[in-house]
């Protein structure tokens, strides 16, 4: 089986607010994620699903255990590949949108390809992010700023960047959080094509049963644990 994460062995914990002790997130979390895969993080809050979503992305770090990405352990590296990798191989998608207020929407997108570490410049650069932008259905807002736009076409929008260095994973941390229904469908819907067309590998938090419904995979992490649900 083709793994594009694997995890071993990881936890979590951080120091109890009196400054004596430990509180664990998790422990002893193993998974694997079949390149391609689709791939959904249940859980009440509180219980960790976005701690192990911005362990993945190299945005937090564990206590212990270990990380591989395409075989490759991404624990301690050294910070410049840290930046690399958070540039290069995964795209995120937040409930925030974090869209730049004073950018186009075309300008948000092209935005993550100007840090440096791609080769995508110039005209191909635009013609990328416009492709993406029409792959998300918002190709007619362009040259709209983000207050211009509604809470979902902005989170389609940031879906667009988070793939505009043509990432291998995709890490949504409950993207449709601040969505009614109809905009919640719309972006799940996106996200799955995506994944399905492109190939790229889809783990997303949420708390949404009928998102997690249309994802390959479903866990669910409570009390410190991770069960695979189907």
């Amino acid at each position: 089986m083709n793994n594009i994460i694997e995890i071993s062995d990881l936890s979590k914990s951080f120091s109890a607010p009196d400054g004596e002790g430990k509180v664990s997130v998790f422990s002893d979390v193993n998974l694997e994620i079949t390149k391609g895969s689709s791939v959904a993080i249940l859980g009440p809050s509180g219980s960790g699903k976005s701690t192990l979503l911005n362990i993945i992305g190299l945005l937090d770090e564990p206590t212990s255990g270990t990380i591989k990405v395409d075989q490759k352990k991404i624990i301690d590296l050294p910070e410049a590949e840290i930046a690399e990798y958070r540039n290069q191989k995964v795209g995120f998608v937040f409930q925030s949108h974090h869209l730049l207020p004073s950018c186009t929407v075309l300008e948000n997108v092209m935005i993550p390809a100007l840090a440096g570490f791609g080769e995508l410049n110039g005209e191909a650069l635009r013609c990328r992010a416009t492709d993406l932008l029409n792959d998300v259905g918002m190709s007619h807002r362009s040259s709209h700023l983000p207050s211009q736009i509604s809470g979902g076409e902005k989170q389609r929008v940031a879906v667009a960047r988070a793939l505009i260095n043509s990432p291998s994973i995709l890490l949504a941390d409950e993207p449709t959080g601040a969505l009614d229904k109809m905009n919640t469908n719309n972006l799940i819907d996106i996200l799955k094509q995506l994944n399905e067309q492109k190939g790229v590998t889809l783990v997303m938090v949420t708390h949404s049963s009928d998102g997690a419904n249309q994802m390959g995979e479903a866990y669910n992490l409570n009390d410190g644990n991770l069960d695979q649900l189907r």
